[in-house]
């Protein structure tokens, strides 16, 4: 009894230390303790004006700026008029295009939005170099579009028969688990696996799409391709 008094005693003695030493650091570094306490509110501070009269503004003007080379660029698809792809991509005195918008906005969801418009104009204007640049800086914030833009650069490398570069971009657009964008790119690295007479991938990728996208499959009509991979690979 005598020992855990004495144990109760040490305990509520150094606590007592602890406090008094942390009381005195406090004291003793006062004014830096309150400099650094400072200096993080002001930084809070100066991150929620930066969003609020900076960023958030800049996104709207972004956001805005971008309708007008959409519009031109949907007229362009539905009228097949080459003038209107150089007048999404490159403005005019009305309105800015999506190379203006890339350099002025190029931080924003919709900067990162007019690579890809941007991309998809020099495609249609068969400027796969440009093309190509722009949808390898497109960044992922919106990942359906990500994944279609991953399957065009497979494409692109395709046809320049880099084919290594070309599976790895088909790969990742697989990995989206996408129905609109999944089947169709494991079909095409399908397509690459079969050229180089690699049978059992190419198997793998046309089994993958009959497993998860089924409806596609059907519609894609993957099962004569399926069967043949089959029977080259000796399953």
């Amino acid at each position: 009894m005598a020992n855990t008094e004495k144990l109760g005693t040490k305990q509520e003695i150094e606590g007592q230390e602890n406090e008094k030493k942390l009381v005195a650091f406090f004291k003793n570094n006062e004014k830096v303790i309150y400099g650094v306490l400072l200096g993080i509110l002001v930084v809070i501070v100066l991150i929620i004006a930066l969003f609020r009269f900076i960023i958030t503004p800049r996104n709207q003007k972004a956001a805005e700026a971008i309708m007008a080379p959409i519009e031109q660029y949907t007229l362009a698809l539905s009228t097949g008029d080459s003038l209107s792809f150089s007048t999404a991509l490159e403005g005019n005195e009305e309105t800015d295009g999506f190379l203006t918008i890339i350099d002025d906005y190029g931080s924003t969801k919709a900067g990162n939005t007019a690579k890809y418009y941007a991309a998809l104009c020099y495609l249609q204007q068969h400027n796969t170099d440009e093309a190509l640049d722009m949808l390898l800086k497109y960044k992922k914030k919106d990942d359906n579009v990500w994944y279609s833009a991953q399957m065009l650069i497979g494409d692109l490398y395709d046809e320049q028969d880099d084919v290594e570069s070309a599976k790895k971009y088909y790969k990742h657009a697989i990995k989206g688990n996408t129905e609109l964008v999944a089947p169709v790119a494991a079909f095409k690295l399908g397509m690459l696996y079969e050229r180089e007479e690699n049978w059992n991938e190419a198997y793998d990728c046309y089994q993958l799409i009959e497993d998860k996208y089924y409806e596609r499959y059907t519609q894609m009509g993957v099962a004569k391709y399926l069967e043949r991979a089959k029977i080259k690979a000796g399953k």
